[in-house]
């Protein structure tokens, strides 16, 4: 006997009572309504065995984004998986006066209710359920809580996540009845029949057109985000998203993964951010350093660039000037030699030697200053002696400005360096050209 036969058998009776056990059947569906994070690879697990390009794309799926948080598909997850989103981003943000102006845009979007003639007294209630998911996120920030439990207790509550659920799902609907020219076109019914049927009936699962409501109409005022990623049998090895805003700014983006009839959150990786100091070593060319008198730096001009050359600053010739913070020094003091003479008497007596006695080593005389010459100067043999006009240094032209009288010491570092105008690498470099009649002079 055929199924139609069958069916022509049964009485009236019988077919209302299979119509009523049909309308009232509902999966046993197990799990919470939105689960703690876990990681990707256990969708990579589900589809290992599946259809190669399910398994290629799940697989690089854990790569890209390797946390989720699974919604339990009941016929609101959709609906669920994006309030959870909006609420989660703007309790990441941390930010309490964003809250509160959040709180305030949702509650003002009751007019949008009124305008399609939703009853006040009967829509505050959905309202109300909200408004507390918005006042535990600014309590739980101004308390320094960074933990989100609390927003999937809130969305676990089987009442409560019921009735907030109920008061997006209307106000889409509203928004979808005062624009009807932006979504007609896209559905098969009208728009008030869809929203109707398919957007305000509960455990009715979202679609397409109903998620784009949803975002533009309540989402996207808030600066947030909203992607969704395909996971289908398309082209390609990666799941490919499409934006439902313009804009899908990081750390504000609510992710959604689709599989066919349901709905789940994705997440990127964290972003670790490394603070700890950064430590600059450098190779110390000597460890022979003699102490810098600062108060020779006022006698002239020094550049940055020359200040940011290693161990300059340890040359001899910066010990020479007197200290201008010192109270002596405006006192002149008298020239005296860096070295001393040497003592003409033992301390101890000399032990009897076999050998002939080694002749004593002469006192060597104070030094003269040396006097400025317009040529080139002769390398130093010995240090110069300290006088009141201030440090004594070899001339370079190639370690100063032009305008100083007056040269910083070619020390080994700054001779290799770039910002040494006679090294190839500098940008004011010029090659001396040589000319053959420079031979004969």
């Amino acid at each position: 006997m055929s199924n139609s036969a069958n069916a022509n058998a049964l009485s009236t009776e019988e077919m209302e009572r299979f119509q009523k056990l049909s309308n009232e059947f509902e999966p046993d569906v197990k799990g919470p309504a939105v689960s703690v994070k876990q990681s990707s690879h256990n969708i990579a697990l589900e589809y290992a065995n599946a259809d190669p390009t399910l398994a290629a794309k799940t697989s690089a799926l854990a790569l890209t984004h390797p946390t989720t948080r699974v919604m339990r598909g009941d016929g609101n997850c959709g609906w669920r998986a994006v309030i959870f989103g909006y609420f989660e981003i703007l309790f990441n943000l941390r930010d309490p006066h964003r809250v509160q102006a959040e709180s305030q845009r949702i509650k003002n979007l009751n007019g949008l209710l009124d305008r399609v003639g939703h009853q006040q007294d009967i829509y505050e209630i959905f309202v109300d359920e909200t408004m507390d998911i918005f006042t535990q996120t600014l309590t739980a920030i101004q308390n320094g809580v960074h933990d989100e439990s609390f927003l999937v207790e809130a969305l676990c509550n089987e009442n409560q996540s019921n009735a907030v659920i109920t008061h997006f799902r209307l106000l889409t609907s509203a928004w979808m009845r005062l624009n009807p020219q932006d979504y007609q076109a896209f559905l098969s019914l009208p728009v008030d029949q869809y929203c109707s049927t398919r957007i305000e009936t509960v455990r009715t699962e979202i679609d397409e057109v109903g998620l784009q409501a949803l975002v533009v109409g309540i989402i996207k005022d808030a600066g947030f985000g909203v992607e969704i990623l395909y996971l289908d049998r398309s082209e390609g090895d990666a799941v490919t998203p499409h934006p439902l805003t313009t804009a899908t700014p990081a750390g504000a983006t609510i992710r959604l993964l689709y599989r066919p009839g349901h709905y789940d959150l994705l997440y990127r990786p964290e972003v670790e951010v490394n603070i700890n100091p950064m430590v600059n070593y450098q190779y110390g060319m000597t460890t022979n350093y003699a102490p810098w008198d600062q108060g020779a730096a006022h006698n002239f001009e020094i550049s940055p660039q020359m200040m940011a050359i290693p161990n300059l600053m340890a040359d001899p010739a910066f010990a020479m000037g007197p200290d201008p913070m010192s109270p002596m020094s405006s006192v002149s003091p008298a020239p005296a030699s860096p070295y001393q003479p040497s003592p003409t008497h033992e301390m101890y007596p000399t032990p009897i030697q076999s050998h002939a006695p080694v002749p004593a080593v002469p006192s060597i005389p104070a030094p003269s200053p040396p006097a400025v010459q317009s040529s080139a100067p002769k390398p130093m043999m010995s240090l110069p002696s300290r006088t009141s006009d201030g440090p004594q240094i070899r001339m370079n032209p190639f370690a100063m400005k032009a305008s100083l009288n007056r040269a910083l010491p070619v020390t080994t570092p700054f001779k290799n360096s770039p910002y040494n105008q006679a090294h190839f690498q500098n940008q004011d470099f010029e090659p001396i050209h040589w000319e053959p009649s420079d031979s004969r002079r």
